[in-house]
């Protein structure tokens, strides 16, 4: 027996009691659910995870046609955005988020915000609402995120990864709080002549990323001058393997952290990234390896000057 569908049903009742009126047209001012046949202005793909404990394909498979929007529910929502309050002059959506904001910003007599009354009351819900299978509600999330799989083949996790990717590329942002101390320092001399002659460039904070359309990957460049056409890359030696290191290094070369791959996994890895800028940016790359910096750094300089120097 599906206790949570019970308990839906019972809420649903209360809180869309609105639905229930006469007059009211189905498939307009409300959808249906062929599983529990309730009444709802949208039958939201967590209602369909959490509740029908199925995922939204074997849902779309299982009822083909369902319409999962009231369009009732649309034209109010876009009512709502043009809708403007005479005393404030906001938007009635905004007017609303505002107080809401306001509300749950203060402070109660027990010391707490609503914000953190809320996060509490969640925690604990969370907690404490254990499955047969001895899992917590928080635990259920994360296994529900992991194998649930939408349209495009990816997890509900996978979709969030490459939306997150995708958004920094668009961004120029980080996924860390930027350059290393080592980079900066390294890159100081090639910085400085940049800034002297006005060129245009992403590092630290703004970041260049791409995505290798053929392969699928994700990837983000220290430095990168898109005038120039180059990249520059600084490749330290607990993260790189400096093809110069010698033999017995080579092989027993790891990362100090994360998956203890080769040192020849981590050169191919980092190969593979220059080809795709080149491939699909015409954006060459300079490597600045830890173990001769000084000496990479001044070449890539020579490179630069000689470079504008031709133009």
């Amino acid at each position: 027996m599906n206790y949570k569908l019970i308990d839906f049903i019972k809420r649903n009742r209360k809180r869309n009691s609105q639905l229930y009126f006469d007059g009211l047209l189905e498939g307009y001012d409300y959808v249906v659910c062929p599983v529990s046949n309730e009444r709802m202005s949208m039958i939201k793909s967590s209602y369909i995870i959490k509740i029908l404990k199925m995922t939204v394909d074997e849902y779309d498979n299982l009822y083909p046609g369902i319409r999962r929007t009231a369009p009732k529910r649309l034209e109010n929502i876009k009512k709502g955005l043009h809708t403007v309050d005479e005393e404030s002059g906001l938007p009635k959506y905004k007017l609303a988020q505002k107080q809401a904001k306001d509300t749950l910003s203060k402070i109660g007599n027990d010391g707490l915000s609503g914000y953190q009354r809320k996060g509490q009351k969640t925690r604990h819900t969370h907690l404490n609402n254990i499955d047969e299978h001895g899992r917590n509600g928080y635990q259920r999330q994360v296994i529900g995120r992991l194998t649930t799989i939408l349209d495009n083949g990816l997890s509900v996790e996978g979709n969030a990864h490459r939306k997150q990717k995708e958004s920094l590329i668009n961004n120029h942002k980080n996924m860390a709080k930027g350059a290393s101390k080592l980079s900066k320092r390294s890159f100081l001399p090639i910085l400085s002549w940049l800034d002297d002659n006005n060129f245009t460039y992403y590092f630290d904070n703004r970041e260049y990323g791409i995505k290798d359309i053929e392969t699928g990957n994700y990837y983000f460049y220290d430095l990168v001058i898109t005038d120039l056409k180059i990249a520059i890359e600084y490749q330290s030696n607990a993260y790189h393997a400096d093809p110069l290191l010698s033999e017995e290094k080579w092989n027993t070369w790891i990362p100090p952290v994360g998956i203890k791959k080769l040192a020849e996994e981590v050169l191919k890895y980092d190969y593979n990234k220059a080809r795709a800028l080149f491939k699909h940016r015409q954006i060459i790359t300079f490597y600045i390896w830890q173990n001769s910096q000084d000496k990479n750094v001044e070449e890539v300089l020579c490179f630069l000057k000689t470079l504008i120097t031709k133009s």
